[in-house]
């Protein structure tokens, strides 16, 4: 009857560097939070997400950060990875206070997102200790 399209957030470009799958983990962070940004000023009890509307804007830009160390395989890419792990984790359990699916699904990508930072960034240490 209906076909159903999956939506998907791969690059085109993914073949040509190893990292793609951590910077693509980055931008769909950096998407979700802010379509984050944009509704919950619109939710009821928006005095109660103050914080959680601070992280959001936190969490979007520090991705972005990351995303550009990753792709430019930055010698600090270690340290970025852990901060990045670290706010991602923080904006997660923000989301988590609120019960809404959009709520929800925030923090779900966020924890993929600290994921793979945490990933990026013990993966570049151990290639540095094998120098």
């Amino acid at each position: 009857m209906f076909k159903i399209m999956k939506k998907t957030t791969t690059s085109h470009i993914q073949n040509s560097n190893p990292n793609q799958i951590s910077i693509d983990s980055c931008i769909k962070c950096i998407q979700m939070s802010q379509e984050r940004l944009t509704m919950c000023p619109q939710e009821l009890g928006v005095k109660d997400r103050i914080d959680c509307i601070k992280t959001l804007q936190d969490c979007s830009e520090f991705c972005i950060i990351v995303a550009s160390y990753i792709n430019s395989s930055s010698e600090s890419i270690e340290k970025i990875c852990d901060e990045g792990a670290t706010i991602c984790e923080h904006c997660a359990t923000k989301c988590d206070m609120f019960q809404n699916q959009h709520s929800q699904t925030c923090a779900n990508i966020c924890r993929q997102c600290a994921s793979e930072c945490r990933s990026m960034g013990y993966m570049n240490n151990l290639s540095n200790k094998n120098w």
